[in-house]
């Protein structure tokens, strides 16, 4: 049933790209409509899976490439779907949801392959550190959206290309707010959960071996890149296509520390396991 369920989830995801991306290039408020009730009915149909997991599992199911694929995947569109109502949103969608699809897409063949061990800490620090991990990783995924966006909007200015895009998409104000108010929450939401973290770390008694960790080192990397880009927006107030691209790499590096370490690399982050694609925050 589980199995069957993502299968249809996916396919409603499919369907909601291929309207968000023909709203992108032709806009009409029905196919908006149509977009954003496909988004939320394939939102909804993974949150069912994910649900009857926790129910089969007894515990927090995060820690196979399907699970952490799909909480990831479920963060963003949440994130979207409250975004979604305000004027900055418009358009974002046709750059998102073929992003979100593609994720699903990566975690869906992982289903039913066994997971790694859970960590033996399973309380409500785990659970934070899990939700505050994926919601940063989401948060600022959305960001670095909004920077791709910015991009391109940039871009059409230059080469004077006013078309459908250029009319869909926010304008380049507004893309450089939403990613500044964006970077600051992703930072927010990786400080608690890195705290979540070291303590869950001091509780398992790994002790120093945490701080040589790749896992630990990727997410420290990405942790620094967070606070450098916050620092550059409000202490020299730095805007534009710099540090768009700069958001854009920094997608690259969220999602090295998210499924690329345990994939490359032996890691001790409790649970990880490489040879199952275990992935986690």
């Amino acid at each position: 049933m589980e199995t069957i369920l993502a299968i249809i989830g996916l396919a409603v995801y499919g369907a909601a790209s291929f309207f968000a991306l023909l709203s992108l290039l032709k806009p009409g408020i029905r196919r908006e409509r149509i977009e954003l009730n496909l988004l939320a009915g394939g939102a909804l149909i993974f949150l069912v899976v994910m649900v009857m997991r926790v129910l089969k599992a007894g515990c927090l199911p995060a820690f196979s490439r399907f699970d952490g694929l799909t909480w990831y995947a479920l963060a963003l569109s949440g994130t979207y779907l409250l975004m979604k109502p305000r004027r900055f949103a418009r358009g974002i969608s046709g750059l998102l949801l073929p992003f979100v699809t593609g994720v699903l897409l990566w975690g869906l063949p992982a289903h039913g392959v066994p997971a790694g061990v859970p960590p033996p800490n399973q309380g409500l620090l785990l659970i934070v550190h899990v939700i505050m991990g994926y919601a940063a990783y989401a948060v600022f995924s959305l960001a670095s959206i909004n920077a791709a966006a910015y991009l391109i909007q940039d871009y059409n200015l230059k080469n004077k290309q006013f078309g459908a895009v250029w009319e869909q998409l926010p304008s380049l104000e507004t893309l450089d707010h939403v990613m500044s108010r964006l970077v600051g929450l992703a930072f927010l939401f990786l400080t608690v959960a890195s705290i979540g973290g070291l303590m869950l770390a001091y509780q398992s008694g790994a002790g120093d071996k945490w701080l040589t960790d790749p896992k630990v080192a990727a997410v420290t990397a990405a942790w620094i890149f967070f606070a450098v880009l916050v620092h550059m927006r409000a202490s020299s107030d730095r805007h534009g296509r710099g540090v768009a691209m700069l958001t854009v790499i920094g997608l690259v590096l969220v999602l090295f520390a998210f499924v690329g370490v345990p994939l490359l690399v032996e890691s001790i982050h409790s649970f990880l396991q490489v040879r199952t694609g275990v992935v986690g925050p």
